[in-house]
């Protein structure tokens, strides 16, 4: 059968490319319905998109984000938002800058997308999964380039004139991403970085972080702590859990970490007998510096001498934490006025630059993005048609592209559908 444009998932980068790709596109969804991760985002609300501008965004990204630059003007949040609203999804704008539906419902967004790609003409074909790309070379190309010339589904052959890749990454297999899509990138002879989860709960080596699973820290701050990291301090909510570490700077270090890991263990690190992790440098509140701890448990030690520093200490904190870092800094139970001088820097260190280390994330099952995929100089960010296969675009997590929580992750999404839309519809005219 022949087709115009395939698209390949009906995840939310997918559905936007139907809207754009024009009469007679397919889009082909292993899973019984399109946009099931979707529906799963922002805990059912779907955080779509942040309200800062292009730049915000690209900045979320990281050092190579600027591949992402022509998607990202050509259909920036703002843009987003209006094409929703035009799709009756009215939008609002939470106090930190994430936008979600007015009606608070992901169902809504999904519902929207998939109605408008079948108004303007794409036959949506769920439980049809995609078992190879054909490819062919090109008569007479100087540069030895291929194009996809069929794709094998698993209910028989189909002919497209170009196919966009929006099968997703490998999180939340469950819901859809299970990893086809570098699978199929690789059998078009594309390179894909190893995939890793990011946006996920970290695991510390360290026990006494899992005993104070459900306190969280509202002005938490982490920075990962290796050589060649980005290191900036990541700040927002910061939350113990059972495994160690999560809220969002955990979350948005945690792709970073995670690669890193997977190099030490291919490179053969950790030493002998230890498991390899990753160093990371947390503050428990970013409003406070180790100086001004000090200059606290000066005032403690002068006006409260004979209190116990970890009851003086908890209420700053949850009393379980501070108990916890009295104890790594050698305090004990002493009173203010007893506690060394040294214990005290100890202490305020803990507090404002605590030290601990990373043995691993949550896993993919927990994880909200990939880290990893579709190699970027595979790809011409103007089109994001792959340069080496003619008619073959990649578009949403299967690109090797991830930020931070908080819409970024599906602003590129749309925005990458939408670019790969209109470059394929061009493509057949």
């Amino acid at each position: 059968m022949d087709t115009g444009v395939l698209i390949i998932g009906g995840g939310p980068a997918g559905l936007t490319a139907a809207c754009f790709s024009g009469p007679g596109t397919v889009l082909a969804e292993r899973l019984p319905q399109v946009g099931r991760k979707l529906l799963a985002t922002g805990g059912g609300r779907c955080n779509l998109t942040h309200e800062i501008d292009a730049d915000g965004v690209i900045n979320a990204f990281g050092r190579t984000a600027r591949f992402m630059r022509p998607a990202l003007l050509a259909f920036p949040p703002q843009a987003i938002r209006a094409f929703f609203s035009d799709l009756g999804v009215e939008t609002l704008s939470e106090p930190d800058g994430c936008v979600f539906p007015v009606s608070q419902k992901a169902a809504d967004v999904a519902n929207a997308l998939e109605r408008a790609a079948r108004a303007r003409g794409a036959q949506i074909r769920c439980g049809t999964r995609i078992v190879r790309l054909l490819t062919e070379e090109l008569p007479g190309d100087a540069a030895c380039r291929r194009r996809v010339k069929a794709v094998e589904t698993d209910r028989g052959l189909l002919h497209p004139e170009a196919v966009i890749l929006a099968a997703g990454g490998q999180s939340y297999p469950d819901l859809g991403s299970d990893g086809s899509g570098f699978r199929l990138a690789c059998q078009a002879g594309l390179e894909v970085t190893p995939p890793v989860p990011a946006l996920a709960g970290l695991v510390t080596r360290e026990e006494w972080p899992k005993t104070l699973a459900g306190i969280v820290l509202e002005h938490g701050g982490m920075r990962v702590d290796f050589k060649g990291a980005s290191r900036p301090m990541l700040t927002g909510p910061l939350l113990f859990t059972h495994k160690g570490l999560s809220g969002p700077p955990a979350l948005n270090c945690s792709g970073e970490i995670a690669a890193r890991l997977r190099e030490t263990t291919e490179a053969g690190g950790g030493g002998e007998g230890l498991t390899p992790s990753v160093p990371v440098r947390v503050c428990l509140d970013t409003r406070r510096s180790g100086e001004d701890w000090m200059r606290l448990f000066g005032e403690w030690r002068a006006r409260k001498g004979g209190r116990a520093l970890h009851n003086l200490l908890a209420g700053e904190m949850p009393r379980a934490l501070a108990v916890a870092l009295c104890g790594l800094a050698g305090a004990g139970d002493a009173a203010v006025a007893r506690t060394g001088k040294q214990a005290l820097r100890a202490l305020a260190e803990a507090c404002s630059d605590l030290r601990l280390h990373i043995t691993g994330t949550e896993g993919w099952s927990r994880a909200m993005v990939t880290r990893g995929g579709v190699a970027l100089k595979e790809l011409e960010p103007s089109t994001l048609a792959c340069r080496k296969v003619v008619n073959l675009f990649c578009v949403g997590e299967v690109v090797d592209l991830d930020g931070w929580c908080g819409g970024y992750n599906l602003t590129w999404a749309f925005a990458s559908g939408r670019l790969a839309g209109c470059a394929g519809a061009r493509q057949l005219s």
